[in-house]
């Protein structure tokens, strides 16, 4: 993912793993729609789609009885499901892209050492025993839990182990359990979850394994379905079986001055809900653009500061969620099980709460509010006027408050219709390794304002154009006379981004190559765009 992103920005990563082929084992096999929304500008979304089983629901079973049904399909994204896929897959989907795009993975090739200086990284790799020596810009260590990377630049892996050990199993099954939907089963004899796969097959986790660390037997999984479910389960055609412990660990920073990590290499968790790989994924798309700007020498070396800053904070609420879920999940004491389940029933039938825990399973709620590299500019309620939207430039009291329950700075980018000269089509699909600055005429079309936006187009044209791509959005689909801006302009003539942006009065948004809001303006205004600009590029990006 990180090696794809850094081509598509125009560097020439050098891509080397250990492992002489890929892994044949299913491992991780949930992709989020937050991770398709992000894969879907590098051209293979629709590729993993596809190529997996769409999930629509999670149910859970409470000692025998329903305690909560919640569904995806309401989920606002173009993938409103989990998507069920074996991480080879994945992997290879990915790889294939990489390829495409001019990458090449080196395989079998290790690194044995690294130092770095402020200049540059001295590493040493080796393979089929030949050493070789070289000096880079930057190093990331994508290489895992026992990341060699980690170890190297000496980040302590702080955390916990669970004490109790699980089961996974990929495994054929007759019973009636609904294959549209994740399964959980709480008891007393402990906790199955079961993720339908691909090809008929299931994913199975369990807690609890056989004593001492005897291997794992299709009977030792088949008797715990039993006893969990109460279902007369028939297992067959194991293609893994294995134990596991449940470690939740993190580093205290993602980057010692050039070399970074991610992924497993700087969070390792409990698998409930299936945000690892996911994780791992973003943390990559989030350092993609960010190092490539850095490399590229257009942006000062502290914007790798806010990757630390965005991503180990949601490694962070990671961890403390999955530990939470997974305790909850394995209680024993039955007076805590009755608890469990009473709560987790009713919060289930409360839409607001299932909204939440849906959004927030398919990573649709993650923020980078706090981040340093986020921010707005607006004229506050005091700016505000009576009247209707369309009579003049300034917000009224109503558009400026769909302004600012908009998109806030470090939220996701919704996606929308609009028309183009070529004719309907989504937001997303104009989306490439560049940020992308939304002019919102509003419904006030005057020519002041028209006039006003054209000057910011033009001047963040002329001067960021390989960095932003500037797009004007219109109510209507004739572009007006006094719009000096020979450039891209779009047509919201059904008003879904006005509704998705809260954009009634002239507003600005600027939307970061990872799809989140970097910035935003009502009314839009060229110096606090300039300032923000600057936090982001550093010297490079200065007025």
């Amino acid at each position: 993912m990180l090696g794809c992103e850094l081509l598509r920005h125009g560097l020439r990563p050098r891509l080397i793993d250990k492992s002489a082929a890929p892994s044949p084992l299913s491992k991780a096999i949930v992709v989020h729609a937050r991770s398709l929304e992000v894969m879907e500008p590098l051209g293979v979304a629709d590729e993993l789609v596809a190529g997996g089983l769409q999930v629509a629901r999670v149910q859970l079973f409470g000692d025998g009885r329903s305690i909560m049904q919640a569904s995806f399909e309401e989920l606002d994204t173009r993938y409103p499901f989990l998507l069920s896929i074996p991480q080879a897959d994945t992997e290879a989907i990915l790889a294939r892209r990489f390829q495409a795009l001019g990458g090449r993975v080196e395989r079998g090739v290790e690194l044995a050492a690294l130092s770095q200086d402020a200049e540059g990284v001295d590493v040493l790799l080796r393979s089929n025993g030949a050493v070789e020596k070289l000096r880079v810009g930057w190093v990331v260590g994508c290489d895992g839990a026992h990341s060699v990377v980690r170890k190297s630049v000496g980040l302590d892996f702080r955390g916990e182990l669970f004490e109790e050990p699980f089961m996974l199993a990929d495994v054929r099954i007759q019973w009636d359990v609904a294959t549209d939907a994740v399964t959980s089963f709480f008891s007393a004899a402990g906790l199955l979850a079961c993720f339908p796969m691909p090809g008929g097959r299931w994913r199975l986790i369990l807690s609890g394994a056989p004593d001492g660390e005897a291997a794992v037997t299709l009977s030792d999984v088949e008797f715990a379905v039993r006893e969990r479910t109460g279902h007369t389960a028939m297992l067959s055609d194991a293609a893994w079986l294995a134990r596991f412990r449940i470690h939740a660990r993190q580093v205290e920073r993602y980057r010692v001055d050039r070399v970074l990590v991610a992924g497993d290499a700087a969070h390792i968790h409990s698998p409930a809900g299936g945000q690892g790989m996911n994780t791992g994924l973003q943390d990559a798309h989030n350092l993609g653009w960010k190092l490539a700007l850095v490399a590229s020498g257009q942006a000062d070396e502290g914007l790798l500061d806010s990757y630390h800053a965005e991503r180990h904070a949601v490694g962070q609420s990671l961890l403390r969620a999955t530990d939470y879920a997974t305790r909850a999940a394995t209680l024993k004491n039955p007076v805590a099980r009755v608890l469990r389940n009473s709560v987790a029933g009713f919060l289930s039938t409360l839409e607001v709460v299932q909204a939440r825990i849906m959004r927030t399973t398919a990573e649709l709620a993650l923020s980078y509010d706090k981040s340093p590299i986020v921010g707005q500019h607006h004229g506050g309620l005091l700016g505000s006027r009576l009247g209707r939207d369309d009579s003049e430039e300034a917000p009224t009291i109503s558009a400026h408050s769909a302004f600012v329950h908009g998109p806030a700075p470090g939220a996701r980018a919704p996606d929308g219709y609009l028309y183009r000269p070529d004719g309907r089509g989504r937001l997303m699909e104009l989306v490439d390794h560049r940020h992308t600055l939304l002019l919102f005429d509003g419904r006030a079309a005057t020519p002041a304002g028209d006039q006003r936006l054209a000057a910011i187009a033009r001047a963040i044209d002329a001067r960021f154009a390989a960095l932003v791509a500037v797009h004007v959005v219109l109510p209507g689909r004739d572009r007006p006379l006094a719009l000096d801006w020979t450039g891209s302009c779009l047509s919201d003539l059904d008003g879904d981004l006005e509704d998705r942006y809260g954009a009634r009065a002239e507003c600005m948004y600027l939307i970061r190559p990872d799809l989140y809001v970097g910035f935003r303006s009502q009314p839009a205004e060229l110096g606090p765009l300039l300032a923000h600009l600057g936090r982001v590029l550093g010297s490079r990006g200065a007025a």
